[in-house]
């Protein structure tokens, strides 16, 4: 899909009380989570916007921060605000705490997306990614009725509903169960610094 049909969304996550501080904003060899996020969007398409609760914290980082509409609901809420403000059909979210998420894992990603609504990756457990993973314009009215209801679990609209899901497993090669774990808390960033697969040039899809 061409650059400029696609949204890249980086979400900044809520209180972060496991990590103490902002993980946002937790520097990692010199730059922010969520700037180096914002970076792997913008190698992809050149919309690129933060979606966040607090919107003045992420203002001076250049890119559009958006405010949730339905406020206090979540992650889906700032998907679904990105999608109210973006025309662009192909909305490609990824949350800032996933360090080793690189570009060339999105962009599979993208590719995977021909003929669906959502494509959503699982880890070997079966365990959903629903905070790396793409969403078609399609997908906003069952956001939003999600969300009228109170259903913020950021797979609830996929249930029961028409849409066409691609659910892509690390046993498929392109990417490992490791690449998608976020760093919630400080022993997640220790050891995360600490792991080889973190020296430049790691990271799924590099």
């Amino acid at each position: 899909m061409p650059a400029d049909r696609i949204c890249g969304v980086v979400l900044a996550g809520g209180k972060s009380l496991r990590m103490g501080r902002d993980k946002a904003l937790v520097e990692i060899r010199g730059q922010t989570m969520i700037v180096r996020a914002a970076a792997e969007l913008a190698s992809l398409t050149d919309e690129v916007v933060i979606s966040a609760s607090e919107p003045v914290r992420y203002e001076s980082l250049g890119y559009p921060v958006i405010r949730d509409i339905y406020p206090g609901q979540g992650p889906l809420a700032g998907l679904h605000a990105a999608m109210a403000h973006t025309q662009r059909p192909l909305l490609l979210l990824l949350a800032c705490d996933l360090p080793r998420v690189r570009s060339g894992f999105l962009s599979r990603l993208i590719e995977l997306s021909d003929g669906f609504d959502a494509v959503l990756p699982r880890s070997g457990d079966g365990g959903v990614h629903p905070l790396c993973a793409v969403y078609r314009r399609t997908t906003l009215p069952y956001i939003e009725a999600a969300l009228i209801q109170q259903m913020n679990k950021m797979t609830a609209f996929l249930e029961n509903s028409p849409l066409k899901v691609r659910w892509p497993r690390s046993e498929e090669g392109f990417f490992e169960d490791e690449d998608l774990v976020n760093l919630n808390s400080p022993k997640d960033l220790d050891d995360y610094l600490a792991a080889p697969k973190t020296m430049p040039g790691g990271g799924c899809g590099a």
